[in-house]
């Protein structure tokens, strides 16, 4: 691999890193404003980053374990295990996180916060999420991403709108479901 490429592959890591703090770094007010693919794009900088620290505490307690309680100088240390066992924590962190954190929004969270915005048109509606960077999505069912119900009349708002209203957050029950629902969603 050449100094070109290197530098290639430095500078994507770089700009990876920067893009996704700057959208982990959003307030929550903030990220309610997120588009679709920012959305996704944040959900995996999270399970990257959780993966990847789950994976090094692992691999450091086994570097840890083999120095104090096998008496191994940091020479004798299996740095290939070390390695490994790393990165095969890190990959079934990958796979594995995103259904427990599945298991714990539908099984365990009972509520869920929405902002609500009164319109003049249409008197009070909750954002549920946004369209493009210029129009959101509202509706005055606040649990209508959960029912997936098409009968639901939505709202599309544009965001220079909402700019002047002021905003409410509100804790909402989310509504009932079956066991096999909340197993196949």
């Amino acid at each position: 691999m050449g100094v070109p490429a290197l530098l290639s592959i430095v500078t994507l890591i770089v700009a990876v890193i920067i893009s996704g703090k700057a959208l982990l770094s959003k307030s929550e007010l903030e990220q309610v404003f997120l588009t679709h693919e920012q959305k996704i794009k944040m959900h995996y900088y999270k399970l990257f980053g959780l993966s990847g620290l789950i994976a090094f505490l692992v691999s450091d307690l086994y570097i840890l374990w083999s120095i104090t309680i096998n008496k191994k100088t940091a020479e004798m240390v299996n740095w290939s295990f070390a390695f490994g066992i790393a990165l095969v924590i890190f990959i079934c962190c990958l796979i594995s996180l995103g259904t427990i954190e599945r298991f714990v929004q539908n099984f365990l969270i009972m509520h869920h916060f929405k902002y609500k915005v009164t319109l003049n048109n249409f008197g009070d509606v909750y954002i549920l999420r946004m369209m493009n960077q210029e129009v959101c999505i509202c509706s005055k069912d606040p649990n209508v991403v959960f029912l997936r119900n098409d009968d639901i009349e939505s709202i599309l708002v544009k965001v220079d709108d909402l700019l002047l209203k002021p905003l409410t957050k509100e804790r909402l029950q989310k509504p009932n479901k079956s066991f096999w629902q909340k197993v196949l969603e």
